[in-house]
């Protein structure tokens, strides 16, 4: 619609400027007030060009009726004709004034608008940052959330499989972004890493990396986090660590229990650049929980190993003893398979408590559980049963294969434990000093064992019927002179 206006105006002016220059050219005998009121509309209409054209524009139309209205008056040289010259010019120049007072707002209004622009810009960016922080803020939250989820799930866990297994899938979930995520755990008897736990995408093979590769063992090294953004250009590590996939990104952490690491939880992936500082502040926090959990159930493994042990000699007490006799027994009813029991009781134990004080009838003791220990064969269960008595529960052998035990168990202790058992004052002398020689007339005796051996379901098939067939062979063995077996 303004596009067509101008050039209505402009056709207006045009016709115009026309029509004044054919009055003009008519002479004098063309009509004054025609001529007066073509002025006065080419001045309107220069007037009204200022306002709806560009400068550039304006300024043409302002010539052209200028130099219609120089040659009205040169034609006619009248006195409306020089005021309105006149009127004309004192008009342009208060247009002019006006269009620079109006360019000057405009340049202000622009200033304003690009101002006001470039405040839009620094909110949008104030906006977008704070988007940025409230989401940082809401993972961080959400992750503390699920840090205190999982410390409350830990503190109810006293299993360490159970333990390890929480803690890979956690921390698999909690950092995300990942392939495989591995706990190793130190092997105590072979002092390397060795995998516990591991949680992989369904889409990888399965992890041939057992042991660990040169990340784990950096980590259990240094005991320090690590955080790889590109295994390939960092210096420390080698390309190709792992054959079975393509590991770029790692983090990981040192599992610390007490004051000594205990192992390695570690995430990895195939993208470089994947993890991030609150990544591995995160999965430390998480592997201090998982620290605390594991020191938690190991001590209370130990007190109920404390709780089943005999201070003495670390065999089973007599009541945990029964507790498992039960369930062979119910195991053997099931499997028909044949199940075993020793009592043994030292030979003259009260004797030697009273010639050669507690002591040294804690040390028989001792080196009797020492010879149960290594002849017993795996799989079965030594116990103490009261005093000087033991038990020995020997699943899955017959009572013929259990008498061989028995005598084996009779021989290593009459070899192994003969001596001479004096007071300690009188066996090792006083520091610095020579061996005392023997006292003559003081007694020396041998220490032997008598036992009793009883089978299930040849002799009983319930537990207490089976301890008391071996407890009246074992006083046979007594009766017999000790230092004997007796299974029949």
């Amino acid at each position: 619609m303004p596009t067509r206006i101008r050039w209505l105006v402009a056709l207006a002016i045009c016709l115009v400027c026309v029509a004044l220059g054919r009055s003009l050219i008519g002479g004098p005998g063309a009509s004054p007030d025609t001529v007066h009121t073509l002025t006065l509309f080419n001045i309107a209409l220069a007037i009204y060009a200022w306002i709806l054209y560009p400068p550039a524009g304006s300024l043409v139309i302002t010539l052209v009726v200028l130099l219609c209205l120089v040659w009205a008056w040169a034609v006619r040289q009248t006195t409306t004709l020089g005021w309105e010259l006149a009127a004309f010019g004192v008009l342009l120049g208060v247009v002019t004034w006006q269009q620079r007072l109006r360019s000057r707002r405009l340049v202000r209004m622009q200033q304003k608008l690009d101002d006001l622009r470039e405040e839009q810009t620094v909110k949008d960016q104030a906006v977008a940052l704070a988007s940025q922080a409230s989401q940082a803020l809401h993972k961080k939250l959400s992750r503390y959330m699920q840090l205190q989820a999982i410390a409350e799930e830990l503190s109810n866990l006293t299993d360490l499989t159970a333990i390890a297994t929480l803690a890979v899938e956690r921390a698999f979930a909690l950092i995300g972004k990942s392939d495989v995520c591995c706990l190793f755990l130190v092997d105590p008897e072979r002092q390397e890493l060795s995998l516990f736990a591991s949680k992989r995408r369904e889409a990888l093979p399965s992890i041939r990396a057992k042991h660990g590769d040169q990340f784990d063992r950096h980590v259990l090294r240094t005991h320090q986090p690590l955080l790889v953004n590109d295994a390939r250009r960092d210096f420390r590590f080698t390309v190709g660590v792992v054959r079975d996939r393509e590991i770029s990104s790692v983090i990981a952490c040192p599992l610390i229990v007490g004051q000594s690491p205990a192992g390695v939880l570690r995430l990895d992936s195939s993208r470089a650049g994947l993890y991030t500082q609150d990544d591995l502040r995160f999965l430390d926090i998480l592997l201090d929980l998982v620290g605390t959990a594991v020191t938690n159930a190991r001590l209370f493994a130990q007190t109920q190993q404390l709780a089943i042990t005999d201070g003495l000699t670390g065999l089973t007490l007599r009541r945990p003893f029964l507790e498992q006799l039960t369930l062979e027994l119910t195991r053997a009813g099931r499997s028909r398979e044949p199940v075993s029991m020793l009592m043994l009781d030292v030979d003259h134990f009260k004797a030697y408590n009273d010639t050669f004080g507690h002591t040294a009838g804690d040390l028989i003791l001792k080196g009797v559980a020492g010879v149960l220990r290594a002849v017993v064969p795996p799989g079965g269960m030594i116990g103490r049963y009261g005093g000087e008595e033991f038990v020995v529960l020997l699943p899955r052998l017959s009572r013929h294969q259990a008498g061989d035990v028995a005598e084996q168990i009779r021989r290593t202790v009459e070899q192994q434990l003969q001596g001479e058992h004096r007071s300690p004052a009188r066996r090792d002398g006083l520091p610095g000093q020579a061996r005392p020689a023997p006292i003559p007339g003081e007694p020396r005796r041998p220490v032997s064992v008598s036992l009793g051996v009883a089978s299930c379901p040849d002799d009983a098939k319930a537990e207490l019927e089976l301890i008391r067939v071996a407890d009246q062979r074992l006083y046979q063995a007594k009766h017999a002179g000790r230092n004997c077996v007796i299974s029949s």
